[in-house]
């Protein structure tokens, strides 16, 4: 029996900042991607498609708040939100200090 592989995509849609934007402002930067897991569910029932979440990145430079805004079921609701808590960012800045800011982020389930 062949088992489908998972094709992982990840995209940082918007950034909107928690704090007012008077002054120069950039937003919070990737580091680090983990990978989120496929259910054994999703895979035996051929889910595919893509979890859009909501986040907060801290100044500390972790996923906080993590929220579906739209999911897929089978568990992997739960995996995208896993996975983004094991990001790591570099936070925004706001005149050269790290702010929190408010981002949306969309994990693709794809099998091969």
């Amino acid at each position: 029996m062949r088992i489908p592989a998972l094709v992982f995509f990840a995209t940082l849609l918007s950034v909107t900042p928690v704090v007012s934007q008077h002054a120069s402002h950039f937003g919070p930067t990737i580091r680090r991607k983990v990978d989120p897991e496929f259910t054994a569910d999703a895979r035996q029932a051929h889910i595919q498609g893509t979890v859009l979440l909501y986040m907060k990145v801290g100044t500390d430079g972790r996923a906080h708040d993590i929220r579906v805004i739209r999911g897929l079921g089978h568990g992997l609701d739960e995996k995208a939100m896993e996975c983004l808590a094991k990001w790591e960012f570099q936070p925004a800045l706001k005149d050269g200090e790290p702010v929190a800011v408010a981002a949306t982020v969309e994990i693709n389930f794809r099998l091969d």
